[in-house]
């Protein structure tokens, strides 16, 4: 998967970059209070206001959606079904789903501290466009 987005600020040899969400995201405001936009902070050495092109194996993508997503639900159902198994009181097995729910994030935590550092799951750089480049012949003058 491939993004566009432009460098905001580069300090220590990490830029801030930004990128626009897309526009199914637009209206949708459920993340970052509504904001149009999001950053991250990627290695390189770009001026300020280049466009960089970030790219993300989509299969990634997909597993990282899939555990910020999926897991938790997973938890949540397993919760339910564990409590019905030990307990009779629905408001025990809604207690041991919010249980199980509340484990998953230190869990997804130490999951993402260990595919931290890995280089497939890092976003890279693979093209740099500075102000003063054309934009494939598209750009107006």
């Amino acid at each position: 998967m491939q993004k566009e987005g432009r460098v905001i600020a580069v300090k220590k040899g990490q830029m801030e970059i930004c990128f626009e969400r897309p526009e199914a995201c637009q209206h949708c405001g459920a993340c970052s209070g509504g904001q149009h936009h999001t950053t991250v902070l990627l290695p390189g050495d770009a001026p300020v206001g280049a466009l960089v092109t970030v790219d993300m194996p989509e299969n990634k993508v997909l597993a990282a959606s899939l555990m910020a997503y999926a897991a938790p639900l997973l938890m949540l159902v397993l919760g339910v079904f564990l409590g019905s198994l030990f307990f009779e009181s629905e408001a025990l097995w809604a207690a041991c789903g919010f249980g199980l729910l509340a484990l998953s994030w230190p869990l997804l935590r130490w999951i993402d501290k260990k595919i931290k550092g890995r280089a497939g799951w890092q976003p890279r750089i693979i093209a740099i466009k500075t102000e003063g480049e054309k934009n494939n012949g598209n750009e107006a003058e």
